[in-house]
């Protein structure tokens, strides 16, 4: 069986440190955060985070679009940086126009349950985003990516997913986050408008 057609984007800006408003609400990003997510993914302490499209998506049948590969830290420690490995070119192609924003996912306050360590932030995940906002502002715009690189890429940003450990889910109640990112709209609205 012949290997897929796949490009590596690299150097994607993920995280900043800062106050974001997500969809679970506020998030206060620290640069310990930020430096818990290169040490986890270092450790092994997770799986490379996966690419997907959207949030929610297919559920269980939603597709891995590639991974989250080669966590650094870039802007003494403000911006958290990673590949994106294995995308399908035909994704990449695409992305730039119909999937310009990213969202990350991620648990909060992390324990390995085969080490005990704890992390205060593993990524878990990178939601491409076509029509929706991301939570976290002030990142870097893939657009020069694609030109720098010669790959297809886009601007993304990300809301995180929180979870105290491994063997609790998070938790979702789509209503009440449906009321939450709405909300985080029309104040990112309003100060956008000056309002």
């Amino acid at each position: 069986m012949p290997e897929p057609d796949v490009v590596t984007i690299p150097n994607v800006d993920l995280v900043r440190v800062g106050v974001h408003e997500i969809s679970t609400g506020t998030w206060r990003v620290t640069p310990e955060d930020l430096a818990d997510a290169v040490a986890a993914h270092r450790a092994g302490a997770i799986r490379d985070a996966v690419i997907k499209l959207g949030h929610t998506g297919m559920g269980d049948a939603a597709p891995a679009l590639g991974r989250v590969s080669n966590l650094q830290l870039g802007e003494s420690g403000n911006v958290l940086i990673g590949d994106f490995h294995g995308v399908p070119k035909a994704v990449a192609a695409v992305i730039r126009r119909a999937y310009p924003q990213r969202s990350v996912e991620g648990w909060v306050n992390y324990t390995d349950p085969v080490s005990g360590r704890g992390f205060r932030f593993v990524l878990t995940a990178v939601a491409l985003l076509g029509a929706e906002l991301p939570g976290v502002d002030g990142l870097a715009d893939l657009g020069d990516v694609a030109a720098l690189y010669g790959v297809a890429a886009s601007r993304v940003a990300l809301p995180s997913a929180t979870t105290p450990n491994a063997t609790e889910a998070p938790r979702t109640d789509t209503r009440a986050r449906a009321v939450k990112v709405a909300a985080a709209r029309r104040r990112r609205s309003n100060r956008t408008n000056g309002d």
